[in-house]
């Protein structure tokens, strides 16, 4: 707006003795009127485009069994049929050592990390009688591998399960296993695999 023309509406404005809000408004007009004065963006702290990328989804060492079983479904894909029956890690680890059996016993061996076959598989030579207890223990296992480590991560809230084994014990087979805890802790941990029952849990700190 034209300078004069703000200067004539203020001067009406005193003249008809309404100071207050004809004047404020008169303002108001000049300032939206002129070029140099504009209304500035600005990004709030914390809005959506101060946010980085990506997220924290598959970091190694989070609690329960998660990476585990995403590192036992790429090694039971990799041989077809097969039933795991050992899975293990460093604590802390990303890479997987993973033993699984097909149905006429054999073992094949593989690692395992973020969630693909990095080595192996390759079969483990064993003679008839290794072929036939893992045989045996599969077919007495009625809880899988899954099933037992979230019997596992349930008997140890928040901690991380290291190995899952299948083997035996006092003439049951059981799932065997390590879990570590935030603080530490490591706890020893068997599961009935007929039965699903936690039958041991020993911890022990470093």
């Amino acid at each position: 707006m034209n300078k004069t023309i703000v200067g004539a509406l203020v001067g009406a404005t005193v003249l008809a003795g309404g100071c207050g809000t004809m004047l404020r408004e008169a303002e108001r007009l000049a300032v939206q009127s002129s070029p140099t004065i504009g209304t500035p963006t600005a990004t709030l702290p914390g809005s959506p485009t101060d946010s980085p990328p990506g997220g924290a989804t598959g970091t190694p060492g989070r609690p329960g069994a998660g990476d585990l079983k995403q590192a036992a479904q790429a090694a039971l894909a990799a041989v077809p049929g097969s039933t795991l029956i050992s899975i293990e890690t460093e604590e802390g680890g990303t890479r997987w050592e993973v033993q699984v059996v097909g149905k006429d016993g054999t073992e094949h061996q593989m690692d395992v990390e973020a969630g693909k076959v990095v080595t192996g598989p390759t079969t483990e030579e064993e003679d008839a009688a290794d072929k036939t207890k893992h045989r045996e223990r599969v077919a007495a296992a009625k809880l899988d591998y899954a099933k037992a480590a979230d019997a596992i991560a349930a008997a140890v809230p928040e901690g991380r399960v290291t190995e899952l084994n299948l083997d035996t014990e006092q003439g049951k087979t059981v799932w065997e296993a390590d879990v570590v805890t935030p603080d530490g802790t490591k706890h020893e941990v068997a599961v009935d695999a007929a039965t699903g029952a936690v039958t041991r849990n020993n911890a022990t700190t470093s």
